[in-house]
Formats: C-alpha cells, sequence, structure tokens
C-alpha cells in the first residue's frame, strides 16, 4: 500500500484555505470508472474568530485511471482561467480553470436547502494538486479534505448570518473533464462548531 500526502494552502479571504489529501494505490489495482465518484465522509466547521467560521469538508474518492488534479502551470488550453461562449462569442469564465466545484445552500423558512447567491465573483471553487505522479494511468482511491472561509453578518457583504443552517453540494472533474457524482454534505450551523464526531454515521450495508 502506498500512501501520499499534500497540503496546498490558499491565502485570498474568500477561496480555499486549505487541500489535505490522503490517497492509496494498492497492488492488484481494482477496477473503477473513468469518471470520478466521490461520497461524502464528514465535515467540521472552526469559529478561528468573530464572523468567521473555517470549514473543512472531506469526502472519499475513487478514479480508473488516475487523471486527478492539476499543475500551478496547468492554465492554457482546457484549463484556460477565460474561454470563448460558443453562442455568443463573448469571453467568459471557464469553468474548467478549477477541479473542485462548491455550492452553498441555505435553510429557507420552508425547510428546504436553496442556493445562496454571492455578489460578484466570489465563489469557493478551486484546484487540487495533481494525485497521480507514477507518470502512468492507475486506479486510484483515497480521501481529498477541502476547507473553506465562511463569513456572515455582513462582513466583506456575505449573505449569511449567524444561526442559519447551510449545506454543501460538491463535485469534481478529471483532467479529461469528465465530472464526478454530486454530493450533498450534512449541514452545519453558521457561528457554532461541529466536529468530525458530530457527524452521523453513514448506513451500513445490509447482507441480502
Amino acid at each position: 500500500m502506498i500512501s501520499l500526502r499534500y497540503i496546498t494552502q490558499f491565502l485570498k479571504r474568500i477561496r480555499p484555505l486549505l487541500i489535505l489529501l490522503m490517497l492509496s494505490s494498492c497492488f492488484g489495482e481494482p477496477e473503477f470508472p473513468l469518471e470520478p465518484e466521490i461520497e461524502f465522509a464528514w465535515i467540521e466547521n472552526y469559529n478561528s474568530e468573530e464572523k468567521k467560521d473555517s470549514v473543512y469538508i472531506a469526502f472519499t474518492f475513487k478514479d480508473g485511471d488516475g487523471d486527478l488534479g492539476l499543475d500551478p502551470e496547468d492554465n492554457e488550453g482546457p484549463y484556460a482561467p477565460k474561454t470563448i461562449d460558443p453562442v455568443n462569442g463573448d469571453t467568459i469564465d471557464n469553468k474548467y480553470h478549477n477541479n473542485y466545484f462548491v455550492e452553498v445552500l441555505r435553510k429557507e423558512e420552508d425547510g428546504t436547502y436553496q442556493p445562496v447567491t454571492y455578489e460578484g465573483e466570489t465563489n469557493f471553487n478551486g484546484r487540487f494538486p495533481m494525485l497521480n505522479t507514477s507518470g502512468r494511468d492507475r486506479p486510484l482511491e483515497g480521501e481529498l479534505r477541502y476547507g473553506i472561509v465562511l463569513w456572515f453578518d455582513g462582513v466583506f457583504e456575505s449573505p449569511l448570518y449567524k444561526g442559519d443552517s447551510v449545506k454543501f453540494n460538491i463535485h469534481i472533474c478529471d483532467r479529461a473533464l469528465n465530472e464526478s457524482n454530486e454530493i450533498t454534505t450534512e449541514g452545519i450551523e453558521i457561528g457554532s462548531p461541529k466536529r468530525k464526531e458530530d457527524n452521523e454515521e453513514p448506513p451500513q450495508n445490509q447482507p441480502e
């Protein structure tokens, strides 16, 4: 069993703070689909200072050929920051400049979770680095942890407020631009801590 770790820090105030990747490549190489598959693991919330939450999200992943991650130099072609809209020819943001995609959901009065609208270009999408450093295609599975900062109560024009219940929709894509399934995290309460052990136990597979 081979284990690797990577840590990447982001310093922008609304960008992801931390990515911690743990992966394993096992002898006897299992067979996985070429499209990445992800499954929610846990979510934590730390109230590091007033009106600021640090949220960490973890999920497990599987990928058939291991083409996960982007290098800092990947800024051209399909990974360029901008692209051309095929409909009207306008220059627009290229979704695939990133490979980790986050949608914030807030619980509304009717009990449903709805997407939160941020002003301007604020979003929590980001990049995680190359996971497969072997130089060849191979199946990969492991756990990916990703951190973001959520300001609230009007700081930086945040639409969130203390006591809001929020969840996150997450998906990733590989270097071939194959998108994974989308997962939804457990909820957290803005301004209130939540630790890994506070997450619900995943359902156990029942024998047939």
